[in-house]
């Protein structure tokens, strides 16, 4: 008789990932076909630039990574909210739009990868709590934060065109959405995914992606760009590329 099994997920976050150290998936045929012999290796990847702010100012930020929403995870795969309010194909660029609503500062770092979700780059460092208090009372916790960020990704999913609000520098798409990445047999991986992931191989990732993100945000609507208390989503933080670790496979 088979007997449950009770398995511990950790609610810490993982140690950080550089997309720099994971290979670009190969393409054949104008596809992006992935091998999965290779991957992933440390390689080169399209640039991404040093950063132009302190990452001690947000070192002790809560983090956010798409998997965190994604209803093709498990919660021991990376999942952390609950399947009623997870949603197919995150982005990380959404979450910013979620986040921004709130009113809360964030730092948004295109390049860090969650260490179970390779191909779906983007981290977002948010400022909940400073000298031991919350710092708006539109959200308690991480937790609650995690509820209010799905509950903007339910209300806004995304579409085959929404990477193309995060345009890249160096990767020209003539205004048309990126093909889905052709996924090996018994891999998940999501059907929609920024124009910079590995799985989909692209451009370099602008040194002012995040201000051009927030000046974006800033002068339109949510859903293509939100708007709200633009000031206080932080507008001068840009990614972040430093300390990178390897993947251990």
């Amino acid at each position: 008789m088979a007997h449950a099994r009770v398995e511990e997920v950790s609610d810490s976050d993982p140690d950080e990932m550089d997309i720099a150290d994971i290979s670009p998936a190969p393409r054949q045929n104008g596809g992006s076909l992935m091998n999965p012999s290779d991957i992933p290796h440390q390689t080169q990847q399209p640039s991404v630039p040093a950063p132009a702010h302190d990452p001690k100012r947000f070192k002790h930020w809560a983090c956010l990574y798409p998997i965190y929403f994604d209803a093709s995870k498990t919660r021991a795969e990376g999942r952390r909210v609950s399947k009623s309010l997870a949603v197919h194909n995150p982005l990380a660029r959404e979450m910013c739009d979620a986040i921004f609503r709130l009113g809360l500062q964030m730092a948004f770092e295109a390049e860090k990868t969650h260490p179970k979700d390779w191909a779906n780059p983007g981290r977002v460092r948010v400022l909940l709590r400073q000298d031991g208090q919350p710092v708006s009372n539109k959200v308690s916790n991480k937790h609650h934060l995690y509820i209010k960020v799905a509950e903007h990704l339910k209300e806004y999913p995304a579409d085959e065109k929404t990477p193309l609000r995060l345009p890249i520098a160096g990767l020209s798409t003539d205004g048309n959405p990126p093909a889905p990445p052709a996924v090996p047999r018994h891999w998940k991986m999501n059907k929609i995914l920024p124009l910079h992931s590995p799985a989909l191989s692209g451009g370099g990732v602008s040194e002012d992606l995040f201000k051009d993100m927030m000046a974006n945000m800033q002068g339109g609507q949510v859903g293509d760009s939100p708007t709200g208390a633009a000031a206080a989503a932080g507008g001068n933080q840009r990614s972040n590329k430093k300390d990178k670790k390897k993947l251990k496979g």
